[in-house]
Parts: structure tokens; sequence; C-alpha cells
């Protein structure tokens, strides 16, 4: 049927579904899109080139194989690997991997991904079976294609790669970028026969930008150790914990080179000065600049590619899948917004209500609850002492808060009566809310966690900001002294424990904007759940 009988709308509809399983490798050839695929080119100089052009005919993770030669020299290699991860096309995310062993005609090539598309310059077109029968993991119908090849692709590069028995570097590692693939790279490329990867471990990473965000330690590793395997499974790895800046360079005399980054670079100076304590030799130091962010969001992201601006991207977005609750009724759908005191959660608050739910705050319900002549004032007055009551028979927060918040026994005492109160008249009214209309209810409460308020919701979203600004504002919202503020913030939980189980967390610590746009991508990723 001729595209002219389909309205404007229908064939942008059509193109944009035959984009998402197809690719236009050359001309005019569509190619099916892949979860992985590999590119086999017959030398080193044409990968950036060629990977640029093939990149959006695989979801997940492309390959990069080359064949030894003149053309595949370690600086050719050196210089490629800046290219492929440093010059990425805005909004490329698929994961890349220059294997930087040359193939080598009989040798069988090993993946952590199964391979469900072969592409290969057409230099190779000789070589296409033998390229297939050296992979060990391989889809059974896999696609086989060719690429065009690149014109003057080569490159006189002369700067000279040294090579090392055992080299050393560290990091935090966190959702591993293109960043750290250039310094995992430079090692590899480096080593002859070891690598040791110090990955930062939980003292090292409280400084960081959101670390309550970083990805659990196992999880680090196993990521390093994916990629390493797979860019040349023949070295030996070690990629181990660190408490501190050293790791094992400090004492280990094998070692010989470390890779750092300019960021890090002051690392370097601190590791020679420990082991010339030690009586070691120092060790040789390659220091590589820092990548461009070419996906940079606001003005408030770095410049340079980092796991900062991937954990600020990971705000307002859907950590941890919700899960059914069969406790309370499937309407309406409760959100539980949980945040420490001053952690900007009347801000959040303000924008979902915007947005069109219902809100519903247990701060505002419990002291409704406190108004004399309701059995819970007669019950606070028995507990603590009729100093906590003013002459006009209200609950006396300032001086109730000082008692409890000096007091862990009396905190746990005055929750034990409020908790159960609140609660109980929050789900009546969260009924009720659903009667009138609401599809969503925002049931917000600093002790969200505390209490297992949480359990009476679908989902749990909270609020976080670094808790030296929360006592900050704190101070100058209740006028309150700093070791006043200190002890109400302490007293509450973490941010690591609020996080832990949040399906969605906010951070209102930067500009309004940025705030907003959390927001709006929680709703947006919460109607289309519902839907």
């Amino acid at each position: 049927m001729p595209l002219s009988l389909f309205s404007i709308p229908t064939i942008v509809l059509l193109l944009s579904v035959f984009v998402s399983y197809y690719c236009i490798i050359y001309y005019n050839k569509a190619v099916p899109m892949a979860n992985n695929g590999i590119l086999f080119i017959s030398n080193a100089a044409k990968a950036h080139k060629l990977c640029s052009k093939i990149s959006k005919c695989v979801k997940n993770v492309l390959y990069i194989n080359f064949n030894s030669g003149p053309e595949s020299t370690l600086s050719i290699v050196n210089k490629q690997i800046i290219d492929i991860y440093s010059k990425v096309p805005k909004n490329m995310k698929i994961d890349i991997r220059l294997m930087l062993k040359p193939r080598e005609t009989g040798n069988k090539i090993t993946t952590n991904n199964a391979i469900e598309l072969i592409m290969y310059d057409k230099d190779l077109a000789n070589e296409v079976d033998n390229l297939k029968f050296s992979l060990t993991n391989i889809r059974e119908n896999v696609d086989i294609e060719s690429v065009e090849n690149e014109k003057n692709a080569f490159e006189d590069v002369k700067e000279d790669v040294k090579v090392y028995d055992y080299v050393a570097l560290g990091g935090t590692f966190d959702r591993l970028h293109n960043g750290h693939k250039i310094l995992l790279s430079q090692a590899v490329l480096r080593a002859k026969k070891h690598v040791t990867v110090g990955v930062t471990d939980l003292d090292m990473i409280q400084s960081k930008k959101l670390w309550e965000l970083i990805q659990p330690i196992e999880i680090r590793i196993k990521a390093v150790l994916d990629f390493l395997t797979d860019i040349n499974p023949d070295l030996e790895y070690n990629v181990l914990p660190i408490q501190d800046v050293y790791g094992p360079t400090k004492d280990n005399p094998h070692f010989q080179l470390l890779v750092v980054s300019e960021e890090t670079s002051r690392g370097a100076i601190k590791v020679n000065e420990k082991r010339k304590e030690n009586g070691l030799n120092p060790l040789d130091v390659y220091t590589i600049g820092l990548a461009e962010d070419t996906n940079q969001q606001s003005y408030e992201e770095e410049a340079k590619l980092s796991s900062s601006n991937q954990r600020m991207r990971l705000l307002g977005t859907i950590l941890r899948e919700p899960r059914p609750n069969p406790n309370i009724p499937k309407h309406p759908y409760v959100i539980g917004l949980a945040g420490g005191i001053a952690s900007g959660k009347s801000s959040i608050t303000e924008k979902l209500k915007l947005k069109g739910a219902a809100i519903l705050n247990c701060d505002v319900i419990a002291h409704e609850l406190y108004k004399p002549g309701l059995p819970l004032n007669h019950t606070i007055a028995e507990s603590f002492g009729n100093d906590v009551i003013t002459d006009g028979g209200e609950v006396d927060r300032r001086k109730l808060g000082a008692i409890v918040f000096s007091d862990k026994s009396q905190l746990q005492r005055l929750n034990s009566l409020v908790w159960p109160a609140v609660i109980q008249e929050a789900q009546k009214r969260i009924k009720a809310l659903g009667e009138a209309g609401s599809s969503v209810v925002v049931m917000e409460a600093a002790v969200m966690v505390q209490a297992g308020w949480y359990k009476y919701c679908h989902q749990l979203w909270t609020v976080i900001i670094p808790p030296e600004e929360a006592v900050k504002r704190l101070q100058a919202r209740n006028n309150l002294s700093e070791a006043e503020a200190k002890q109400r913030v302490s007293a509450q939980p973490s941010n690591q424990e609020q996080v832990a189980l949040a399906n969605v967390v906010f951070s209102p610590y930067w500009s309004y904007e940025h705030t907003q746009g959390q927001v709006d991508r929680a709703w947006e990723n919460l109607q289309i759940y519902l839907q």
C-alpha cells in the first residue's frame, strides 16, 4: 500500500515502530536490531568511525574486535580508546566494549553477553565463516551483515605506549560509564600480566554527591570484572574493596604502574610517598584527561563524565519496581512520601498537588489530634506532665520536643502514643478521598519509615538532602541552635535507610527547575504505570 494513503501522523508512527526494530547500516539496507552485537574490523584504526556508524543497530552491548597488524599498534589502539569512549554521539546509551586483544586466526573469542548480530567491514568478506565460528557465546539464529569501509580511516599516531607486568588503579566505579571504561582500558592496554583494581568501600564514598544512591560494592566489583574480562580475558585480575587511597599499592613490591585520572592524580603522589616510607620503589604514573559529558542535562551537572551526573539523573525515576500491596485497597493509589526533617518534603508535596494528587499530611493530622478535648491531648498530658500543655489547652510542641529529642526512651514513649492514632485517622481520610474521586493520594510523613507506615502505601517516595544542609535549614526555620538542630536530624533514620526502601527518590538541593524536573519525571512514570 503506498504511503500516500496514510496521514502524516500515521506515517510518523509507522516509521518510529520500524526504527525500533531495524537500523540502517549503510545506504538503504535495513538490519534487525539486536540486544548484543559484535563488529569485526580489519584494523584498529577503523574502530571509532565504524562504531559510530553502526551503534544504532544494537540495544545493549556492542563489542569491537580488530585484527593485528601495522594499523593496530598499541599507539593506535590507545587513540581509539579515547575516541570511542569520549567522542560519543549525544543520547547514545549503548555499552560499547573495545576488545584490546587483537584477533588471531584460530583463536576463540569469549564474551559475557550472547551475540545476536555479527557485523564486519568488507575487507574481511573472505573470513566471515571463521569470524562466526570464533565466537563461543552466540545465538543460534545470529544475523550477519557487512559494513561499508570508511575512507582514510588510518591516522599516523606517534605516542609510545609503555607496558608493564603489574598495573594498578582505583575508583568508585558506580554505574560503569565511558570515563571508567577509558581508565580501565588504558590500564589493560599497558598490562602484560596483571591488573589490580581497588573499588572504594563505604567509608570512602560518603563525601560524594548523592552517595546514598551509589550501588552496593558487590555490584560495582562485578561490573568492573565483567568489563575487564570482556576487553582482555588473558590477563590476571584482582578487583577488591579498598578502605583508603592506597589499597594494596602501599606495600606490594610487584606493582610498577599506577593509572589515574586528572581528578585523582594527587592520590598517586600520596601512594608514592607511602611506598617510599615502606622502602619500596615509586610507581610510574599514567594520568588520563577527563572526558566531556556530551549528555549534560542541566547546569547543575558537571561538565565531565561522572557518576555524580548519573545519580542526579536517577532522581525522580523508578529505582525499584513497585510491588502489589494486598494489605490495602487498590483504589485510591497511595504514595507514601518520606524524608527527614527540613528535607524539603513540603516543596515536593506542593508540586505533586499541582499535578492532581490529593495530599494528606500526617504531621497536620497529629497536630489536629493534639487539640484540647481530644483523647490524644489528654494522654500526652498524663504521660509527659501538664508542663507540655499551654494555658489554652494546646500541646506545646517546643517543650514536648525538648523532652523527647534529648531522651530516646521518651521519644519512643511519645511515638507509641501518637503513631497508632495518626495512621488510623490517615486511613479513614484516604478512604474518604478515594470515595470523593481522588485517584492518587500522597501521604506525607517525616516518620514514614520509622513508623512503618509505608506498609499502608502502594509506593514509597523519599526526599533527601545532605544532613549538614538539613541542619542549616532547621536552624533557620525553627530558630534552633546548631546543637539542637543536629540532635533532631540525628534522631531520624539516615538518608541511606530511607533510600534503601524507596521506589523513587527526590533531592530538592539544587534549583527550583531541577526539582521540578524530578517531580515531572516521577509523575509521568506514575501515570504510565497506573495505565
